[in-house]
């Protein structure tokens, strides 16, 4: 396992990192363009916290540790497939501890918990306008 996590992991998570960071930058403007009802419903701060905590995980878990560690793997003397489906398995089992941790432990959990809320709100009200159905007071 240490000569997995050498240099060569190091080097490439560092390599990976402004993709990681532009890849976020992005789809953080592109949701605040479509979903301006919940930017106003949250604010831009809590709307922005609760997209990060949902949107961040997987996109570091896909872009750095999976490329890092494939790499890492191979230098390290697995073949190819034994690489890919090691940092596979990696890069599957770190989102899902990941994103349990981010829904369940605070100050995320609470961010998280609006950003949701606000969705299910904005929703119910369209359904009931598409539908006809009066909103309850």
């Amino acid at each position: 396992m240490r000569e997995i996590l050498s240099s060569a992991f190091v080097e490439r998570a560092s390599q990976q990192l402004p993709w990681f960071a532009v890849v976020l930058l992005v789809s953080v403007a592109i949701t605040s363009l479509v979903s301006r009802e919940r930017r106003r419903r949250l604010g831009l701060t809590r709307f922005l916290l609760g997209y990060l905590c949902i949107a961040a995980v997987p996109l570091f878990g896909v872009i750095v540790l999976r490329s890092a560690l494939r790499e890492g793997l191979e230098q390290a003397g697995h073949g190819w497939w034994a690489a890919l489906w090691l940092s596979l398995f990696s890069m599957v089992t770190f989102i899902v501890v990941a994103q349990w941790v981010v829904r369940r432990m605070p100050p995320t959990r609470g961010w998280l918990r609006g950003y949701r809320q606000a969705g299910r709100d904005i929703w119910r009200n369209r359904l009931a306008r598409w539908f006809g159905i009066r909103p309850r007071d």
